[in-house]
């Protein structure tokens, strides 16, 4: 085969292939772990997007009010000296946010939530198990 032939063979898959993903992309539906209107409690977490903080209606990296020595207490995207006082439970997030979480979450790789769940042990502490004598 020519090499012309190859290489113009080549070129009109990978053509073919693009214009594929881009249609697929439009008409398929699209993957959401998040939807509009719903309630999410406070430091509801999204796997490779992080935690929901429901006085804030936002996600972020850390848990609402997660401690760490040297920084504080983690609310809104900062570090504070002291805990966030807001008590909200839930709340509704608004359409911009799910929308960033939801991309987030698809370029994470949805996929990556039942790999992660399949490799949990469901077995307690492993070797309590299997234990014969005493506790």
């Amino acid at each position: 085969m020519d090499a012309s032939i190859l290489i113009s063979l080549i070129i009109a898959g990978v053509v073919l292939a693009v214009i594929a993903v881009c249609f697929l992309e439009r008409h398929l539906p699209v993957e959401q772990v998040v939807r509009e209107g719903t309630d999410y409690p406070n430091n509801h977490h999204v796997l490779g997007v992080g935690y929901y903080h429901a006085a804030g209606r936002c996600w972020h990296v850390f848990p609402w009010n997660e401690f760490r020595d040297g920084q504080g207490y983690y609310w809104d995207g900062e570090w504070h000296t002291v805990p966030d006082q807001r008590q909200v439970l839930t709340s509704v997030p608004e359409p911009e946010e799910i929308e960033r979480v939801n991309r987030a979450w698809r370029s994470a790789g949805p996929s990556a939530s039942a790999q992660f769940w399949s490799d949990v042990d469901r077995f307690g502490f492993g070797t309590a198990i299997g234990r014969r004598h005493g506790s």
